[in-house]
């Protein structure tokens, strides 16, 4: 049995399908979505593998502590242990010393995690594994294919357009922009966000035949932009549904800091990293390694124009830090295959035929929440299998069973 909480579903949706559908066709059963839902059904449903999302200190204690008390496997993939600026702070956040004896095994992104939390960790030497995660699996040329029909839809609906993503939420946050009692940090951030916003305003008078997708991230406020980007008429402010059909239709992405610059990199797409102000301190040099680092928005309208022009301009530089941050960069190597070869050698029983279990789950109001995961459905789950099976040449059969809202039991028929 394995249980799969979410946090943003523009983010961890597919790729935490993709590891469920691995799951069911190896005979076991999934319990997947909102994460406090899971959490509690993991308190009702058979002992299985809890595989935690990565959760700061006060609410990582909510999650590993009943997990491991109702007796289950307690395994973490942090979705913020590929990006982070200050190792201690990432350590004390993220990965508190206090709660790593509740975790069983911890799979890391790359050699650099695991290396920084066995180093700060002696104890846990041997309990960690450099699986990458499952959404970059779909980023290869296997499974990007998924995406394929929709990408060359939006092409055809917008035509030609850039796509900008921000990661703005310490000033623009889903309440909206916060203007007092800003830290050090918050200020650099207000400040990159009017940077972006007077440079999408070139690029939209650049190129009035285009088009500028303005993406920002799941727990930015949206409205922001729209007020901000009003009078550019042929500017879009888009944040809907996961990123990879955005970037695949895209001539270009601009960036800055954002986890979405190393997902283009990966799909070959030209990738900017716009850096009108630096800060040994805030930048976060992953991303900066795996675009092309521009600073002056003249600079940036020149190179878009050779992208725009169809040109030899933009070439994608070979990322020399990417290698370390990253687990598997040859063909063939997929995140969820290491993730569930690891769960079966850990001896975890498989559950293939759970049946729902009678339990009252509390209504969730919380706006932050529903901001960020707002829907679940049976036919979004399944139009996702459907587009894998395709991929397999598989004729899997999955049973998708509503246990709450935005919270599903699968199996798969037959099993």
């Amino acid at each position: 049995m394995l249980y799969l909480p979410i946090e943003i579903k523009s983010r961890e949706l597919h790729g935490k399908l993709l590891l469920a559908y691995h799951t069911l066709f190896q005979g076991d059963s999934v319990i997947i979505g909102e994460h406090s839902k899971v959490e509690e059904a993991a308190q009702v449903y058979p002992t299985g593998v809890f595989l935690c999302k990565g959760y700061p200190g006060g609410y990582m204690k909510r999650v590993v502590v009943p997990a491991k008390q109702a007796g289950h496997m307690v395994t973490n993939l942090d979705e913020e242990g590929l990006i982070y600026t200050d190792s201690a702070l990432y350590l004390k956040t993220r990965m508190n010393r206090k709660w790593m004896p509740y975790h069983d095994h911890v799979y890391c992104w790359g050699q650099k995690q695991k290396q920084m939390i066995e180093e700060a960790y002696p104890e846990m030497k041997g309990k960690c594994t450099p699986t990458g995660n499952p959404r970059f699996d779909l980023l290869t040329p296997k499974y990007r294919e998924v995406y394929r029909q929709e990408a060359t839809r939006l092409k055809k609906t917008i035509g030609p357009y850039i796509l900008v993503n921000t990661r703005f939420t310490l000033y623009n946050a889903i309440k909206g922009k916060k203007e007092k009692d800003l830290t050090p940090h918050a200020r650099y951030i207000r400040n990159l966000y009017h940077q972006f916003i007077y440079m999408v305003k070139q690029i939209s008078k650049e190129f009035p035949e285009g088009v500028i997708i303005v993406r920002p991230h799941p727990a930015e406020r949206k409205g922001s932009y729209i007020e901000d980007l009003r009078d550019c008429r042929n500017v879009l402010v888009k944040n809907e549904g996961p990123v990879i059909h955005w970037l695949m239709g895209a001539e270009a992405l601009v960036h800055n800091g954002c986890t979405t610059g190393i997902e283009a990199y990966l799909l070959e797409k030209p990738v900017f990293s716009y850096e009108p102000i630096t800060s040994p301190i805030y930048d976060v040099p992953l991303t900066q390694d795996v675009s092309i680092r521009i600073k002056e928005p003249e600079e940036l309208l020149s190179q878009l124009r050779e992208v725009w022009k169809k040109d030899e301009g933009a070439q994608k530089p070979a990322s020399s830090l990417f290698r370390d941050h990253y687990a598997n960069l040859k063909a063939g190597e997929y995140a969820y295959l290491l993730i569930l070869n690891h769960i079966r050698k850990e001896g975890s029983q498989a559950h293939p035929s759970v049946q729902p279990i009678a339990h009252r789950y509390p209504k969730d109001s919380r706006q932050k929440i529903r901001f960020m995961f707002p829907s679940l459905t049976e036919s979004e789950i399944q139009s996702f299998f459907n587009k894998l099976n395709g991929i397999e040449q598989e004729g899997l059969l999955i049973k998708t069973i509503p246990l709450a809202d935005r919270l599903f039991l699968l199996t798969a028929e037959g099993q």
